[in-house]
């Protein structure tokens, strides 16, 4: 079951100033490092930086654009468990419906509350910063629904959950609101990692062999992982002109087509919010040493680090979890095509033999930047 809008926002709030709050989300993790986003606005008015507070942890501003321009703010905070949202950048959106979850302040004690209030995006405006733009939703709120203080930084999410917008604004007592596009990240945030670029902008589905990935797209986009998992053997295997030996060697890994191995990986990564893919298992991997050289403790450690060995053994292929729920980066996808296919999930022992496999896809990876 896919978390709630409620459970995926985060509070906003001082260490030293009281009864000052906001509200965030998280959107990246890599590292045991969570990413978020709020309103420039929203981290002046805690006091800045160094008063600055997530769900009462210590955070740093990664990031941030002009209060009177680009109003958000990057922000990251370390060992923070919330689900990750994905972003969607639009172009044309008005009379859409919209869904918010944000903060404010109770009665005369002052207690936080947390309230879900729904409604459509009317006209497309624009903000200003430094001679460039980037759209900005005006919010109208449902009847008997309103904005409040403390909304600002909230997601404003499609009826997929989806982040379309970031709550900058309150107008007319509530009714109204305006939010800025996500898309602003790309000019706040020059250093932004290629996943989040990922997540608002379409995968081209270029395939040197003519290879058609609208059903991995499709069941990527869905959340059906096991399914994608399946579908990506039966793409390589296919692109690599193997399907009848149902096996790559080294050689066909060496040869793979970098086009079609782009267009995997960053369709894993985009949908996966950049926890999946080949490009954030190389990087683990790499991390811990590895080479196109088997290494027995390096390969354990790795199989560790993205989950397929747990407890002092490799997983059976019917024990992993496909869900997103995972707290391991680079879980997905598993690597199949790159062994006889018939025996690789078996028995666990076949995992050893993948890693003289996965080596060469890690050093493909590289030759084909990615």
């Amino acid at each position: 079951m896919s978390p709630s809008l409620e459970e995926s926002i985060v509070l906003i709030s001082s260490s030293k100033k009281a009864n000052v709050i906001g509200t965030g989300f998280a959107f990246y993790q890599a590292d045991n490092y969570t990413y978020l986003l709020t309103c420039a606005h929203v981290v002046e008015g805690v006091g800045g930086e160094e008063n600055l507070l997530v769900n009462n942890i210590p955070a740093e501003v990664i990031s941030t654009g002009d209060v009177n321009g680009f109003d958000l703010a990057v922000l990251g905070v370390e060992k923070l468990n919330v689900p990750l949202f994905q972003l969607i950048s639009l172009s044309e959106a008005e009379n859409q419906k919209f869904r918010i979850a944000g903060h404010y302040l109770y009665g005369e004690n002052k207690n936080v509350m947390l309230e879900t209030v729904n409604g459509t995006l009317g006209k497309k405006r624009f903000a200003r910063q430094n001679n460039e733009t980037v759209i900005a939703w005006n919010l109208l709120i449902n009847e008997g629904d309103r904005l409040r203080q403390g909304y600002s930084g909230a997601p404003v999410v499609d009826l997929s959950d989806r982040v379309l917008g970031v709550a900058t604004n309150m107008e007319n007592e509530g009714a109204e609101g305006l939010a800025i596009s996500v898309e602003a990240l790309n000019k706040i945030w020059p250093e932004m990692p290629v996943a989040i670029s990922l997540q608002f902008s379409e995968v081209e589905l270029k395939s040197d062999v003519a290879y058609d990935y609208n059903k991995l797209k499709k069941l990527l986009s869905e959340g059906k992982w096991k399914e994608a998992d399946e579908e990506t053997s039966r793409c390589m295997l296919q692109v690599a002109g193997r399907e009848k030996e149902s096996w790559l060697d080294i050689e066909d890994i060496d040869k793979f087509p970098c086009t079609d191995l782009r267009t995997i990986d960053q369709l894993w990564v985009k949908y996966s919010n950049g926890k999946f893919g080949f490009s954030v298992q190389k990087e683990i991997y790499q991390s811990l040493g590895g080479t196109r050289e088997y290494d027995k403790k390096v390969w354990e450690a790795f199989g560790k680090e993205v989950g397929w060995h747990q407890k002092g053994k490799w997983l059976y292929y019917s024990d992993l979890t496909f869900s997103l729920d995972t707290h391991y980066m680079g879980y997905l996808p598993i690597p199949r095509a790159s062994w006889l296919e018939r025996f690789l999930w078996m028995v666990a022992i076949s995992w050893p033999l993948l890693s003289f496999s996965f080596s060469s896809l890690a050093q493909r990876l590289v030759k084909c930047n990615i």
